[in-house]
């Protein structure tokens, strides 16, 4: 890639449109770019990369800085591009965002960034993105790897020449992108951590089954003991070999326990059938005595019986035979009753209601007699209110008068008040005319501030940017703090579950022979030894837990390990954050704090961003507070501007309003005139004065009318409502005379028939019956009562017959004979069934053991192999191998890098040493203990020594950095795909070079133009001005930086 042309508009120090016609030098050879410190050498470069991946060339600048301070608010900022690659040519244009003036309205807008790309057969690529990634895909390389080949920075090889092992390597693992073989190392260490933990864990898991086997109380069980006590991880073969024997063993007296134990249960279940049988016929012979007592008993009850017989019978002849015929007469003596006390109460009413029809008869006569009072009260309503509506008319008419008269007055203060307003428009024109003329330059002053402002803004941003990373930072560091203490809890928290897991394993085996020996006592033989003294006896333990218990406890154990994992992996993905963090702070502080290095204090910094800060808010509230006020001056230009052409409206309508005024003035004084004779010839002819009046009397007669119509309809009802209600009652009176006839005639029919059925059911007399009745409920009582007593006799016979079958021929049975025997069954199955559960019980703990440890035996073996596979690896890949070179992967690899850069670098040391010095890396390190790789030292051919290049001059350290920075840009080219860049930028120090030194490094740049190479070299040394002929001269001044293009 070589660059034909370069065109910067208002972008950097260059305000407007700059012009660089490269193709001028040849296309080959080296070219200065020299001027003035700040004019803007660099940035050529810097619109060169930026054009190309769309990011300036230096760490510290952004794209959104790249504007131009000095450049017109309506000037486009972008860099246009043609460069040739591989014979065919390219052009590309691209700007930044940045903020403008709107283009319509005011205020400001941005400008969104955009990028085209023109491809050398006419296809148009567009788009920010997509350009930046056809660039890559065009040049095989990305916008870093283009920096570190075309472009050799001031001072930066100094520092890869001059600095530690450890640093050179984190120079090469960014430019090298060597993380990967770290990560490889980190993973293989973390492997090698994991495999070894699995081995003692697994190792722990071992002695853990030894230590819960359970050794009988005999010669072999004391000898397996004794190895159990001394275990260790290489005896567990020989323990698990003893433990099989010993459950085999156990497997063989369990079957012939069982066998014995079948035999007594066969015998104890036969004696269990005899003493059934023989409780159930003592049973059927108590169950008969209890039946003959309470025979006895129901036969002393049979008077009671007979008698709830009578009582019942009596009863029910007087509830169903004589109650309904109480019941009827009782209720005809009601009836009548009521209908006597009803004809006494009309025949009062009748009486009163006879004397007060004779007065509203009188009544009823006197308003007939008023008809002709009412007839003259109508006629006299009716004929006022047929000239009523002229009354309505007089009063229009003097309310249109009234109205005109009003009218008249408004339009004479009207035409006035337009008079006064006219004069204060002509004044109010001279104020605005003066005024405008005061703020005649406004907006200069308004585009001077806000470029003030935007400049202002630009420094905001940046240093809240840095503050906020310095606040991530400092958050950064407390999450790793926190994160630091939750892995030691975490750490803590598995070594307390792991340490319970351990107790309560051996507490679980340990139960297994408690329960066994819980059943033994002394005198009694051990179903397993055959002893009968038990002097050390397995104890249950209170704290034992059952085995989901002991396995919920290890899936806690596998999750407290778990989470203190992940609590690790945390707390070193967060330090690594925080070493990036303050590398990017220290790289944005410089921008703003030059004097900053990699030793900055961080409440230093920031009371120097607050400072930074509170100063720039200083100024932009002055400029915020001045570009206030000269805003609203020019607001106040506009308003003045409106309000002129405003009132040059109100002017004329003005004066249009002051001639329609006047013609409606004299228009309103004739209807005047003609209203008042009209007026006054309709009023002469009425009787009232006005319409008030005339419904006044209206109203008047209307209620004298109403009060005699009212009084009349009245006493006409009055009357014929009390003769209705009279003739009524009459009526009444006399059916209920009729009915009483009837129900006395009915009551005594009732009471014959009742006396009648008293003799029938031979009742005495009223009380008798009274006596002998019952409620339905009670009749029913004694019928249960009596049906109760016939079951109970009839059910005590049939159990007597029964029992007394069931116990014929047969005697009562001796059954503490029988349970005595069945007793000395029940103690020999129990001791067999002892024995048994010993031997299951130990079978149960040993078994499982057994199996548990024969495949933690084997898993160990395994465990152990991957370990010490894994462990080899990881010290090998960590340069950890004892009695080795320190050299980790990850620095053989960049070793490997190192090697080939100087090689390159050589070839162009040696030009410009004269074959004295020779860069080399050290092979070695000063003993074993210590790390290599990286260290690099100088050949000195004058001495033949070789010594540090710490020790090299300020000019030979030149030589060597400037050659180091060739070398490395010639090995990234090659790695980079062979990519073809065929320009480069020499930024380094060339002020700490004599005559000789310069003239050699001059060549040794000249022999890089060969094969069609352009190399431009910024600096602003004279003697190089004076060595090369073609140059970029950059000039500064108040208003920007301007670049001249000379070619001899």
């Amino acid at each position: 890639m070589k660059p034909l042309k370069v065109v910067m508009s208002a972008f950097g120090p260059y305000a407007g449109r700059t012009e660089l016609d490269l193709t001028v030098f040849g296309g080959q050879g080296l070219f200065l770019i020299t001027g003035d410190t700040g004019a803007g050498k660099t940035t050529v470069f810097d619109a060169i990369s930026f054009a190309l991946f769309g990011e300036a060339s230096g760490s510290t600048r952004t794209v959104d800085t790249l504007r131009s301070d000095f450049a017109e608010p309506t000037a486009k900022t972008y860099v246009e591009l043609t460069f040739l690659h591989k014979g065919k040519k390219y052009f590309i244009t691209r700007n930044p965002r940045y903020e403008r003036p709107k283009k319509s309205g005011e205020g400001l807008t941005y400008e969104n960034a955009e990028a085209e790309l023109l491809m050398p057969n006419g296809d148009m690529i567009t788009g920010y993105r997509d350009v930046s990634a056809k660039i890559v895909d065009l040049l095989g390389i990305t916008s870093q790897q283009f920096k570190q080949i075309a472009m050799i920075a001031q001072g930066e090889f100094l520092k890869l020449l001059l600095s530690e092992s450890k640093e050179r390597g984190d120079i090469f693992r960014r430019i090298f992108n060597t993380e990967l073989y770290q990560s490889v190392q980190n993973l293989l260490k973390e492997n090698e951590r994991k495999a070894r933990k699995c081995c003692e864990s697994e190792e722990q898991r071992i002695l853990q089954y030894i230590s819960g086997i359970f050794c009988p109380d005999d010669e072999q069980g004391n000898s397996l003991q004794g190895k159990i006590s001394t275990a260790v991880i290489h005896s567990a073969g020989d323990i698990l070999m003893e433990l099989q024997t010993l459950n085999e063993m156990d497997t063989s007296k369990q079957n012939c326990l069982k066998q014995v134990a079948d035999k007594l249960a066969k015998s104890l279940n036969a004696q269990t059938i005899a003493i059934t049988q023989a409780q159930y016929i003592n049973k059927a012979f108590a169950e008969l005595d209890t039946a003959r007592e309470e025979k006895k008993t129901l036969d002393k009850l049979q008077e009671e019986h007979a008698a709830q017989k009578k009582l019942l019978h009596d009863a029910e002849k007087a509830l169903h035979t004589v109650s309904p015929f109480e019941t009827s007469y009782l209720r005809e003596q009601k009836e009548e009753k009521k209908l006597k006390q009803s004809i006494e109460t009309l025949e009062r009413e009748i009486q009163l209601q006879t004397a007060k029809l004779e007065k509203t008869l009188a009544a009823y006569q006197a308003e007939k007699e008023k008809e002709p009072e009412r007839e003259k009260l109508a006629s006299a309503i009716d004929r006022l209110n047929k000239i009523l509506p002229q009354y309505g008319t007089l009063e229009v008419l003097k309310s249109e008068l009234a109205k005109q008269e009003k009218t008249k007055t408004s339009l004479g203060k009207k035409a006035d008040d337009l008079l006064q307003e006219k004069k204060a428009y002509q004044n109010r024109k001279n104020v605005l005319n003066e005024e405008l003329e005061q703020l005649g330059d406004i907006e200069v002053k308004v585009a001077t501030c806000e470029q003030e402002d935007k400049q202002l803004k630009t420094s905001q941003t940046g240093l809240l940017d840095l503050q906020e990373s310095l606040n991530q930072l400092e958050g950064f560091q407390r999450d790793s703090t926190k994160l630091m203490k939750k892995f030691v809890d975490q750490e803590k928290a598995f070594e307390m579950m792991n340490n319970v897991y351990i107790v309560k394993e051996k507490a679980y085996f340990r139960e297994q022979a408690g329960l066994l020996a819980s059943s033994l006592e002394d005198g009694n033989p051990c179903p397993v030894c055959g002893s009968i003294v038990h002097p050390s006896k397995a104890c249950l333990a209170d704290d034992a837990p059952s085995k989901a218990e002991l396995n919920e406890i290890r899936q806690k154990t596998d999750i407290a390990r778990k989470n203190m994992q992940a609590a690790s992996e945390k707390s070193s993905n967060k330090k690594a954050e925080i070493e990036l963090a303050e590398k990017r702070l220290l790289h944005a502080s410089k921008a703003f704090f030059s004097d900053m290095d990699e030793s900055f204090n961080q409440k230093q910094l920031t009371s120097r961003i607050e400072s930074a800060l509170t100063e720039n808010r200083e100024k932009k509230k002055q400029n915020d507070g001045l570009y206030i006020q000269l805003r609203k001056q020019v607001s106040r230009k506009k308003e003045c501007r409106e309000q002129l052409a405003e009132n040059e409206k109100h002017l004329q309508k003005n004066e249009v309003e002051i001639t329609d005024n006047e013609e409606k003035k004299n228009k309103i004084i004739a209807k005047i005139a003609a209203g008042t004779g009209e007026f006054k010839t309709l009023k002469s002819s009425l009787e009232y004065e006005d319409s008030k009046q005339a419904a006044a009397s209206i109203k008047k007669w209307k209620l004298n009318l109403g009060s005699l119509k009212e009084a009349f309809n009245k006493a006409e009802e009055a009357y014929h409502s009390l003769k209705n209600k009279l003739d009524g009652n009459n009526i009444l009176l006399t059916d209920q005379r009729k009915r009483l006839t009837i129900t006395t005639q009915s009551k005594q029919q009732a009471f014959e028939a009742y006396a009648a059925k008293l003799i029938e059911c031979s009742f005495p007399d009223e009380e008798t019956y009274h006596q002998a009745r019952k409620t339905e409920s009670e009749i029913n009582f004694l019928k249960d009562s009596i049906e109760k007593y016939k079951n109970q006799v009839k059910t005590v016979e049939q159990n007597i017959q029964r029992l007394t079958k069931e116990t014929e021929n047969k005697e009562r049975q001796n059954m503490e004979q029988l349970e005595r025997v069945k007793q000395r069954l029940d103690q020999e199955i129990k001791q067999v069934e002892d024995s048994i559960k010993m031997l299951i019980v130990r079978s149960g703990i040993n078994v499982p053991i057994a199996e548990a440890l024969d495949e933690a035996i084997a898993k160990a073996d395994v465990y152990q192999q991957e370990y010490m596979l894994v462990s080899n690896l990881s010290k090998t890949a960590n340069g950890e191998l004892a009695g080795r070179q320190k050299l980790a992967f990850e620095q053989y690899v960049q070793a490997s890098y190192f090697n080939r850069v100087l090689f390159e670098a050589n070839k162009r040391l040696k030009i410009m040493s004269n074959n004295r010095f020779e860069l080399r890396r050290r092979e070695e390190a000063a003993d074993l203990s210590s790390k290599t790789g990286l260290d690099m030292d100088v050949l000195d051919h004058y001495t033949g020594r070789i010594r540090s290049v710490k020790s090299l001059s300020g000019g030979e350290s030149f030589k060597a950095s400037l050659s180091l920075a060739l070398g490395l840009s010639d090995v990234i080219q090659s790695y980079a795909g062979g990519v073809e860049i065929d320009t480069l930028f020499v930024d380094e120090g060339f002020g700490a070079l004599d005559s000789e030194s310069l003239e050699q490094a001059i060549q040794t740049l000249a022999g890089l133009t060969e094969g069609n190479r352009l190399v431009g070299i910024i600096s602003h040394v004279s003697e190089l001005k004076e060595r090369i002929d073609r140059q970029l001269v950059v000039k500064k001044s108040n208003s920007g930086s301007t670049i001249s293009v000379i070619t001899q």
